[in-house]
């Protein structure tokens, strides 16, 4: 997964982007992929296995938020608004840059360092806690034909929900460092075949520049790290400045150049399931039945 969309090629966009021959094939391998669960999963409600349609079904799900468009025939995503007012009322309420919050619950403040300690706010939400002692700037991509979402500044241990949606999907990123070498958080909300699931994951494709988790609010499997893993790296591998300042970690694939050094690295800090580090690594997409996830910071 990536910064622009949940499991596409991870690229900052301008970066690294591969040729039209290159992405024609590509889309072409996707479809066949798609018709075939697709067919699989058909096949298993006509002999009323549900267990194994559902299981077909996830598939399919983690596809179209992996590569937008495969699926055959289908129609043009709707044009992404260009402002907020654009909008209909109850989705200018979920991506205001006010927090969200439960109104039979205490408010969620700036004083809160714990998210769960924080109310869970109703509907798709974001908790982010800034673990870190320095501010921290969040920006959000989102997916074609999603709403724009306006990025959030948190002081160091402030938490702040924001709100996303229905079906929104996107990634977002701290603004540390130069912007060249990012830790990505990706999230896809009301997937599933009851759409009740909510997809995640920390993807370090395209780089490190920020420690960052994703879990479930209410608890579930968390993807990423808060360790320090640019400390003891090899100098080789650690991303720096304009100014030579070290501040992360270098990509690990580069227009679909594999840096096998930069890749054992975080693979050895980054346990499977735990982290996207290479291309299609779709055991590190975590699903769950909430749409209410923590991300920690720092």
């Amino acid at each position: 997964m990536n910064v622009e969309n949940v499991g596409q090629l991870n690229t900052v966009p301008g970066q690294g982007d591969p040729g039209p021959e290159f992405d024609a094939a590509l889309a072409g391998a996707w479809q066949g992929e798609w018709t075939r669960r697709e067919q699989a999963r058909d096949q298993a409600k006509a002999t009323g296995d549900e267990a194994l349609a559902q299981h077909y079904q996830n598939e399919l799900d983690v596809l179209q938020l992996m590569m937008p468009g495969i699926m055959p025939g289908e129609a043009p995503p709707p044009p992404v608004p260009a402002s907020l007012a654009q909008l209909p009322p109850q989705q200018q309420a979920l991506v205001d840059h006010d927090p969200v919050v439960d109104q039979h619950s205490p408010p969620v403040t700036p004083t809160d360092n714990v998210a769960h300690d924080a109310a869970i706010p109703k509907g798709n939400s974001l908790t982010f806690v800034n673990e870190g002692d320095t501010p921290l700037t969040i920006e959000f991509t989102a997916n074609a034909g999603q709403a724009g979402i306006p990025s959030i500044t948190l002081q160091p241990g402030e938490t702040l929900a924001q709100g996303f949606p229905t079906g929104w999907s996107g990634n977002f990123r701290s603004t540390a460092g130069d912007g060249a070498h990012v830790t990505l958080g990706e999230v896809a909300f009301n997937g599933g075949v009851d759409g009740n699931q909510t997809f995640y994951d920390v993807s370090y494709i395209e780089g490190n520049n920020a420690r960052m988790t994703i879990e479930p609010s209410e608890g579930g499997a968390k993807s990423g790290t808060l360790d320090d893993i640019v400390s003891d790296a090899p100098d080789a591998i650690k991303a720096r400045d304009e100014q030579g300042n070290v501040y992360g970690l270098k990509k690990t694939t580069t227009s679909e150049v594999f840096d096998d050094p930069v890749i054992d690295y975080y693979r050895d800090a980054v346990g499977e399931g735990e982290g996207y580090v290479v291309p299609k690594d779709d055991i590190s997409t975590l699903g769950t039945g909430s749409n209410s996830l923590t991300v920690r910071v720092a």
